[in-house]
């Protein structure tokens, strides 16, 4: 049998080869090579119709079909295959009783076909009554009433049923008129789902309880819009605080930087309970109607394509302060006052050149606007071949500080009290509760004469907010050299004014604008410094650790003195507007890193630290060659897998305080595995003078074995001149029982007054292609306010990802932003 089915397939194969006779040029090429065996086999020559019956098995190219029988026309290259037909094509495979298959064109047809297609969440199963397959190059599937799940079994878990299919390899599946299917019941319909291969879009939903909202439903639908647009609409329901509708448009061409293009988001809800309050800070009056407008996009010029000119917009209009804290925790973390700008940008391998416009569009945050502001940044580069580098900055706008709503009435407040005052004041019970809390006397206190002359003193140092128009420019020079081969030395000095005109308004000492000034001034900067350093280093080439990937180890001492001296005297009083934000880190005394113009003041500092690293090399290609990284092997690269540096700033001059010296600062860090990471920053006070303070933020997370992962971690903060003491711990754990259930928790505890300020638990289910689990969480934001919620989560593992991205824990692990 074997002998008779290799030579008719040897027979058959010759025969097919006749067309070339008969001037089918495109045909012959396609068709040459095509082999059919089968147990029967027919060929009339007169038709150009051949036929195989019995375990028929056709090759062509790369396409392989097993079929019960098949005919194949070689003057239309269809091959058309019946009873068990299986086609294997370009790692896709295709099941039916009935196949067409066109050699010539490679558009694939049939009734009940079943196949597969690779994703990057997994494969795609999917049964169709009607199969249509476009040609080799364009390779569009388009089917019928179809059937598609994720769950690789022939009773799946779930399914979904469409009235028809369209499928582009590489790029989506489009579904229409889909009924979504917990096993034979129908669970949810959709009209249209369009789901990209390499993307999680599709239908998802938040179901749970929490305090601030009642029990609630978030409903997200995601949806492709051609080829450039995903748009996620919103419907939520919370009994608590009604019904709100919401749509997210986002950028294609962005799609691996959604963070900084994400398109337009808009979202609307009716508070029915705007009022509701679960944090321990009053706040005043919620309007009702609450929404939000966000639109972050990128334009390059003069596009499409990506340019040295674009235009940048970053625009967000809330309703009120508090509409994040109340409905996107994550994004009150992470940006509780969101900013309003648009800036035309040109980048050029020598600066960047910006014309921004930043605009005051929430007037219950106080924005410092710039009306606009031209800005110019050149990089350090060499200036011929002088051996000098050239680094500096030009800016040059107008500046005017856009006040709170609560900023405006305080300072209105303050008006009505001084024009009451006199000998033989007696204010009205809210003029002298205001006095009261703006000089920070107890509620009981009573207020008289001495009280309100203390605050006329305050008012008469002048009223309104700055306001003024600015120009300033700094440029430096520096000269690297290296001595000896081993001592690098970097003396720097720099120029710079900056100068001001219209001036207004003031915050603090004599106003500007009043008749002994013209309403400007004049600040000219000098700096002067220079950066000594040097390393040395040890090295053990054969010292090898599996356990911690070390291949290879090299230690690094690099001592280091950073001396700086800025001559750049500030007016008492004046009313900066780019000025310091609080902060517990150390102040850059580089100045072109000092972006707080209006705040940068003489300084006489010495930084004197000392920085160690660990080295190994990886070899990120697998194939080592036993030395550190070298310009001869690109794909051995040195990896620092642990590292310290510590140091102090000895003052001839403080800017902030009157010290002599700041605190010991120790930053460490050790990551030599993905599944190690400890880290370590400190400072503690030398001397006992204003400024020093104790700090320490020091965790580490481990994952000792493949079911256990946690982090533990401690940040302590005392006598800081800015913030409140605190001795803050917090951890997370996550363990695997067996391969179907898990379980995690979250802490965290505010060691300065006993507050365990957060906590949450959850466990999880894995059952097959859907991931259950269900949680809760509590935190207590003191004034005997708590927070608490119940979660359920159904996951649907791969497409279309039901899933639950819920945000009711702003930070789980440290002090989140609603404090």
């Amino acid at each position: 049998m074997s002998f008779f089915r290799s030579f008719a397939a040897l027979a058959l194969a010759g025969v097919l080869c006749a067309p070339a006779a008969h001037g089918q040029g495109f045909l012959d090429s396609l068709s040459s090579d095509l082999n059919i065996e089968g147990l029967e086999t027919t060929y009339d020559p007169t038709t150009g119709l051949a036929i195989a019956k019995g375990d028929v098995h056709i090759s062509y190219a790369d396409v392989q079909i097993r079929a019960g029988q098949a005919s194949y026309n070689a003057t239309t290259g269809e091959v058309i295959a019946r009873e068990n037909v299986v086609i294997w094509r370009a790692g896709a495979t295709y099941k039916g009783d009935n196949i067409i298959y066109n050699t010539n064109t490679g558009e694939i047809t049939g009734d009940a076909v079943r196949s597969s297609l690779p994703m990057e969440i997994g494969n795609l199963f999917y049964e169709t009554d009607r199969f249509t397959s476009e040609t080799k190059i364009v390779q569009k599937v388009e089917g019928g009433e179809t059937f598609i799940t994720t769950h690789d079994s022939e009773d799946p878990n779930f399914r979904m049923r469409a009235r028809s299919l369209t499928i582009k390899p590489g790029d989506r599946v489009v579904l229409r008129g889909v009924t979504i299917l917990a096993g034979n019941t129908p669970v949810f319909w959709l009209p249209y789902l369009s789901q990209p291969l390499e993307e999680e879009v599709g239908y998802r939903f938040n179901v749970g309880q929490q305090s601030r909202w009642g029990a609630f439903m978030l409903n997200q639908y995601n949806v492709i819009h051609g080829d450039h647009t995903m748009g996620r609409y919103h419907l939520d329901l919370r009994s608590a605080r009604g019904v709100a509708v919401g749509v997210d448009w986002l950028s294609m061409r962005y799609k691996k930087n959604w963070t900084n293009f994400s398109g337009l988001k808009l979202y609307y809800l009716n508070d029915s309970d705007p009022d509701k309050n679960k944090s321990s800070i009053p706040r005043g009056p919620v309007p009702e109607n609450r929404y939000r407008v966000n639109f972050q996009h990128r334009i390059y010029l003069p596009g499409p394509e990506k340019s040295t000119w674009y235009v940048d917009f970053d625009i967000n209009k809330i309703s009120d302060q508090h509409f994040y804290e109340d409905f996107f925790f994550n994004d009150f973390r992470e940006t509780p006052e969101p900013d309003n700008q648009i800036s035309l940008v040109h980048t050029a391998p020598s600066y960047i050149a910006t014309l921004m416009t930043r605009f005051q569009a929430n007037d219950f945050y106080t924005v410092g606007e710039k009306l606009p502001e031209l800005a110019i940044d050149w990089t350090r580069r060499p200036l011929w071949n002088t051996g000098l580098f050239h680094q500096g900055t030009l800016s040059a706008g107008y500046y005017r500080e856009g006040a709170s709503e609560a900023s405006i009435r305080a300072q209105d407040q303050l008006k009505d009290a001084v024009s009451v005052l006199g000998l033989n004041y007696v204010g009205t019970p809210d003029q002298n509760e205001f006095i009261r809390g703006l000089l920070g006397l107890d509620p009981g206190t009573v207020v008289g004469v001495p009280e309100a002359n203390r605050v006329a003193a305050l008012a008469r140092r002048g009223y309104g907010f700055p306001e003024f128009a600015r120009f300033h420019t700094y440029h430096e020079l520096l000269y690297p050299k290296t001595f000896g081969g081993w001592l690098n030395v970097v003396p720097r000095v720099g120029a710079g004014v900056t100068h001001y005109s219209g001036i207004s308004g003031t915050r603090t000492g004599t106003p500007f604008g009043t008749p002994d000034t013209d309403g400007t001034e004049t600040k000219f900067i000098f700096h002067a410094g220079v950066d000594v350093s040097f390393k040395l280093t040890k090295t053990w080439s054969d010292y090898q650790s599996e356990t911690l990937g070390l291949d290879g180890l090299r230690h690094v001492f690099q001592p280091y003195v950073n001396v700086s001296y800025l001559d750049a005297s500030q007016p008492e009083g004046f009313p900066s507007i780019d000025r310091l934000s609080a902060t517990t880190r150390p102040r850059p005394i580089d100045v072109p890193l000092y972006s707080a113009v209006d705040d940068l003041r003489s300084w006489g500092i010495t930084r004197v630290g000392l920085k160690n690293f660990l080295q190994t090399r990886r070899d990120y290609t697998g194939e080592g060659n036993g030395r550190f990284s070298s310009a001869t092997d690109e794909a051995v690269q040195t990896y620092n897998f642990a590292g310290m540096n510590t140091y102090v700033d000895i003052f001839s001059k403080d800017p902030e305080f009157n010290r002599s010296i700041s605190n010991l600062y120790n930053e460490l860090f050790f990551r030599p595995v993905p599944w190690v990471n400890l880290w370590m920053d400190m400072q503690i006070p030398i001397g006992n003078d204003d400024g020093n303070f104790t700090e320490f933020n020091q965790g580490v997370t481990l994952m000792p074995t493949n079911y256990l992962s946690f982090t533990l971690g401690h940040q302590l903060i005392n006598n800081n001149p800015y913030f409140q003491d605190s001795n803050l711990l917090f951890s997370r754990v996550y363990t695997r029982f067996n391969d179907n259930w898990g379980f995690t928790m979250n802490h965290v505890f505010e060691g300065d007054d006993g507050t365990m300020e957060f906590q949450s638990y959850s466990i999880t289910r894995d059952l097959t292609s859907w991931i259950v689990s269900v949680g809760g969480m509590m935190r207590n934001n003191r004034g005997g306010q708590v927070d608490s919620g119940i979660m359920l989560s159904l996951t649907l593992k791969d497409f279309p990802n039901l899933t639950i991205p819920l945000d009711i824990d702003p930070n789980p692990s440290g002090r989140g932003g609603n404090q």
